[in-house]
């Protein structure tokens, strides 16, 4: 080989992680012209990212010995830009590992530079350890008090974790550095929103607009805190403005799951300003509990309630309709209270349904493993944004749990009237209520990653209730089907149906169940139910079934973690 094409052929073979032939390389460039610097700092960054930092460190000290302070400078200077392109490189396309590898290094020889460490907080953010993250970014603005990037990535990320409060301080900073941000605002006041500050979050909304008067989302997501505060004409005439300015945004809004499910009536509505059918619409999502985010918890009725009142007044002859909706409405639990007695919440909690297995003696009778745990490979979006989003930070691999059936003697199914928190609740102690969870089957929102510390059962939301709906005792066996977002289509395809085939492979006879406990309102639902042979009549509907107990409990695993799917879910859905 021609020996300068050597260095050439040295950086494919890096480029390729074929660091033995490129070590073998640049040893041979080095003796043919050992005053080549550069050759001295790709052999140590090959060297590194073979493994052998001692090795790697040595090479590039040897070539500095006999350094004067002003070559040492240079070369440093040299050594440190090939360290940085070349980790910036595989920051970039996806090789977390290395990348965190080589900025760790770069921080040895010098730890004052705040980007090293946002770069470095990235790479390690990226792999899902988030926390390690916060400490790199929290280390970078330590440095460069004004580096909005990073005041970004700590922001967005405790927003995204629900510390709102900590994601409100970074936010704050960003303003001092950026007074105009209008995303800034968005974000700062869905953070107030979220804590049920709400003058706070209307603020926002109103900075916004004085920076821009046509900013879309100011006005839609400040009449929603209108809404919640139960100011329904400056609500109304806030979201009107939404839509004329930007359609696209509000109808978006309202269709997203959480927030409205499929309320096109009302996006009709508020397009040609029709009050009464818009006071109408929003009265029977918030009466009928269709809502998530649109008001606090206890105001939901009341301002329903309001609503409805309102489109009275508008239109007198409206009134056929709110019959009609007020008819769909439960009777209130206040009303059943009186006839039965209140249904406290669990006790404790099991963290797997293993645990709860053997604390029982079933694990053999009564817990029927299907699939091993297992690694799901992972490759990084391609994508046009400056970072890789939240949901995709796992590395190159995740581990995902093992699959299996349970049978639950006198199991409880609960579900919570937004299909955002479920739980399987054991019974222990009937005669004093004493009862405890099994986490690995009681998903909830916000979702995370599998094995992540925020999945602890410890933290579900249950514990935080004062009471739950009244029972509805089932004789016989039940299998449990429904989870979470049982209306979106991508958790009922991977999250939901793959449940029954868990059932199929652990030989359980289908007709000795009884029941199929799942949600059965939307066509896509009827329609796939039917396809996989689950008989109409054996079907309860969550939505009618908020809270059950059955004399058996069949409770399938999810094919993952919610979310989360390995490849034999997506053969079967083939099938």
């Amino acid at each position: 080989m021609n020996i300068n094409n050597s260095p050439k052929q040295a950086l494919k073979y890096l480029a390729k992680g074929e660091y033995s032939q490129a070590i073998n390389l640049y040893e041979t460039c080095i003796q043919v012209n050992p005053t080549i610097k550069s050759n001295y700092w790709y052999l140590g960054l090959a060297l590194l990212l073979q493994g052998e930092k001692v090795a790697a460190q040595t090479v590039w000290l040897s070539a500095m010995t006999e350094a004067t302070p002003d070559e040492f400078d240079v070369w440093m200077r040299e050594l440190i830009e090939i360290l940085e392109t070349t980790a910036i490189q595989y920051l970039n396309s996806g090789k977390l590992q290395l990348a965190e590898k080589i900025y760790w290094q770069i921080i040895e020889v010098n730890n004052t530079e705040a980007k090293t460490y946002y770069n470095l907080g990235n790479a390690i953010a990226y792999q899902g350890r988030e926390e390690e993250a916060i400490e790199c970014w929290q280390k970078a603005v330590e440095l460069q008090p004004d580096f909005l990037a990073a005041y970004q990535s700590l922001a967005s990320l405790f927003q995204r974790l629900r510390e709102f409060q900590k994601s409100i301080s970074y936010y704050l900073k960003m303003l001092e550095i950026q007074p105009n941000s209008l995303e800034v605002y968005e974000n700062l006041g869905l953070c107030f929103s979220a804590m049920n500050y709400l003058e706070e979050a209307k603020a926002c909304c109103q900075s916004s607009i004085k920076i821009q008067q046509n900013y879309a989302p100011a006005w839609g997501n400040g009449g929603i805190i209108l809404l919640k505060q139960g100011k329904l004409e400056e609500a109304i005439a806030r979201l009107k403005v939404t839509v004329e300015i930007q359609p696209n945004f509000i109808q978006a809004y309202l269709n997203f799951e959480g927030k409205i499910i499929s309320h096109a009536s009302l996006f009709t509505a508020l397009k040609n300003h029709q009050d009464a059918e818009i006071y109408l619409e929003l009265g029977k999502i918030l009466v009928t509990k269709q809502s998530f985010q649109l008001v606090v918890k206890d105001q939901i009725l009341d301002v329903g309630y309001l609503c409805l009142q309102k489109a009275r007044e508008v239109k007198p002859e409206i009134e056929v309709k709110i019959d009609s909706i007020l008819n769909q409405k439960q009777p209130p639990i206040s009303n059943l209270q009186q006839n039965i007695s209140q249904v406290k919440p669990p006790t404790g909690f099991y963290e797997s349904t293993w645990e709860w297995a053997v604390s029982q003696g079933l694990e053999t009778s009564n817990y029927i493993n299907i699939y091993p745990e297992n690694f799901l490979q992972l490759k990084p979006p391609i994508t046009q944004d400056n970072s890789v989003h939240f949901s995709f930070r796992f590395g190159n691999q995740i581990k995902l749990p093992a699959t299996f059936v349970a049978i639950i003697p006198e199991g409880r199914f609960w579900i919570d009237e937004t299909n955002f928190k479920t739980a399987i609740i054991t019974s222990e102690n009937p005669e004093n209520q004493e009862s405890k969870i099994l986490g690995d089957v009681s998903p909830k929102f916000p979702i995370f990653s599998p094995y992540s510390p925020e999945n602890n059962p410890s933290k579900h939301s249950i514990f935080s209730l004062k009471t739950l709906p009244p029972i509805q005792n089932i004789e016989g066996t039940v299998a449990v089907l429904s989870g979470i977002f049982n209306n979106n289509y991508f958790h009922w395809m991977f999250d939901i149906l793959p449940r029954i085939e868990l059932l199929r492979q652990s030989g359980i006879n289908f007709n000795e169940i009884d029941k199929f406990l799942i949600n059965y309102q939307l066509p896509f639902q009827k329609e796939t139910l039917k396809m996989l042979d689950i008989p109409e009549a054996k079907i309860i509907d969550t939505e009618k079934h908020q809270h059950i107990q059955a004399t058996k409990l069949i409770v399938p695993s999810f094919p993952a973690s919610v979310a989360w799917m390995p490849k034999w879910t997506g053969d079967f859905l083939r099938k």
